[in-house]
C-alpha cells in the first residue's frame, strides 16, 4: 500500500464579501502577516497535539483580530482555496478537530503567539484534511462569529494540510497535455491538466522534453504543477521561449508525485516553421529568377534585331556595289 505525502501548505489572503465569498493569496496585507507561511502537520487517530503559530500587527494602532477556523476545498483549475463547511468538506474536513482562540489583541508592530490543538477522532480516516486559520482586523458583533460571510474586507492566514497515516491511495492521470499544431515563431506554451485521484494532496514535478524531427533533445522545460487538491484538476503553462524552429518537433511530459514517486507521461506532436517568412523568401526569389529571365530575353531580343539591322546594311551595301557602272 501507499505511504502518505509529505505535506506543503500555502498562505492563503481571502476577500470576503456580503453576497459572495473570493479568496485571493498573500503572505501579508498592509496590516497583517501571518507566521508561518507554511504549515504541516501529521497527526495519527485519537492523537491531540498543539501547534504554535503567530500573527503580526503592521500598523501603528492596537489591533483585536478575529480568528476564523475553517474548512476549505479547491473546485478551480489553478488552485484557489474556498472556505466552505464541514458538510460540503466531507472526508477532507478538519476544521472540527481545531481548537484556537476567538479574538486576540495585537499591540502596534508586534506579533501575538496562538496556540492551536488538534484532535484527530478516533475514526479519522487516512489522508489528507484541510482548514484555514484566518485572521479578520476587528472584533465582531454579535452573531458574526456564526456568519464568516457577514465580516467585509480582507483576511490573511496559513492553510493547513494535515495528513492522518494508513492506506492512502495515490493516483493520478494526465487529463490534458497540448499544444498548438502549428508554430510560426515562439515563444510556445504547453497546456498540462493534472487530475487528483488520491485520498490526498499531489505534488508532481518534472520536465517537457522536446526533440527535432532528428531525436535530438533540443530543450527540457522544468514543470512545477503546485499542490493538487484530491478529487480536483490542476492546471499549468510551461512556455518554451524558442524563437524559431524547422520542421516536425515532439513534446515528452514526464511528472512524479506520490511518496513512491509514481510517474505521468503524455507526448504530443506539433509543427515548427516559419511558412509566412519561407514563403516570403520563395516569392522574392522567384521574382528575381522571373527578372532575371525577362532581362535575358530582352538582351536576345535586342542582339536579334541588332543582328538584323547589321544584316540589312550588309545587304544594301552589297546591292549598292552591284548596281554601279563597271568602268
Amino acid at each position: 500500500m501507499n505511504r502518505h505525502l509529505p505535506l506543503s501548505t500555502t498562505l492563503v489572503t481571502l476577500a470576503l464579501a456580503l453576497s459572495s465569498i473570493t479568496p485571493a493569496f498573500a503572505q501579508t496585507t498592509s496590516s497583517t502577516t501571518a507566521i508561518p507561511p507554511r504549515l504541516e502537520l501529521e497527526i495519527n487517530p485519537g492523537e491531540t497535539i498543539t501547534q504554535e503559530i503567530k500573527v503580526r500587527n503592521e500598523t501603528d494602532a492596537v489591533q483585536y483580530y478575529t480568528v476564523f477556523v475553517e474548512d476549505f476545498i479547491v473546485t478551480d483549475q489553478i488552485g484557489t482555496p474556498i472556505p466552505v463547511s464541514q458538510a460540503t468538506s466531507g472526508r477532507w474536513s478538519l476544521a472540527s478537530w481545531i481548537t484556537a482562540p476567538k479574538v486576540i489583541p495585537v499591540d502596534p508592530k508586534q506579533t501575538q503567539v496562538l496556540n492551536l490543538t488538534i484532535t484527530a477522532p478516533q475514526n479519522a480516516l487516512p489522508g489528507g484534511h484541510y482548514a484555514m486559520i484566518t485572521y479578520q482586523p476587528g472584533e465582531p458583533k454579535a452573531g458574526e462569529l456564526k456568519d464568516t460571510g457577514s465580516l467585509i474586507g480582507h483576511r490573511t492566514g496559513t492553510l493547513l494540510y494535515v495528513t492522518v497515516p494508513g492506506d492512502i491511495t495515490q493516483d493520478a492521470l494526465v487529463k490534458k497535455f497540448s499544444t498548438d499544431k502549428f508554430h510560426e515563431y515562439g515563444p510556445l506554451d504547453f497546456l498540462t491538466i493534472i487530475t487528483n485521484l488520491s485520498d490526498i494532496h499531489i505534488l508532481p514535478q518534472g520536465q517537457i522534453t522536446i526533440k527535432d524531427i532528428f531525436g535530438r533533445a533540443v530543450a527540457n522545460l522544468e514543470v512545477d504543477m503546485g499542490n493538487v487538491f484530491p478529487e480536483a484538476d490542476r492546471q499549468n503553462i510551461t512556455t518554451w521561449n524558442q524563437k524559431w524552429g524547422y520542421g516536425r518537433y515532439s513534446a515528452n511530459l514526464e511528472l512524479a508525485y506520490g511518496s513512491t514517486g509514481q510517474l505521468l507521461n503524455a507526448t504530443i506532436y506539433f509543427w515548427f516553421f516559419p511558412i509566412r517568412i519561407v514563403i516570403s523568401i520563395l516569392v522574392l526569389i522567384i521574382a528575381i529568377l522571373l527578372l532575371t529571365l525577362l532581362l535575358r530575353r530582352r538582351r536576345q531580343f535586342h542582339e536579334q534585331e541588332l543582328e538584323q539591322e547589321v544584316e540589312q546594311l550588309r545587304q544594301e551595301l552589297e546591292n549598292k556595289h552591284k548596281d554601279q557602272p563597271k568602268k
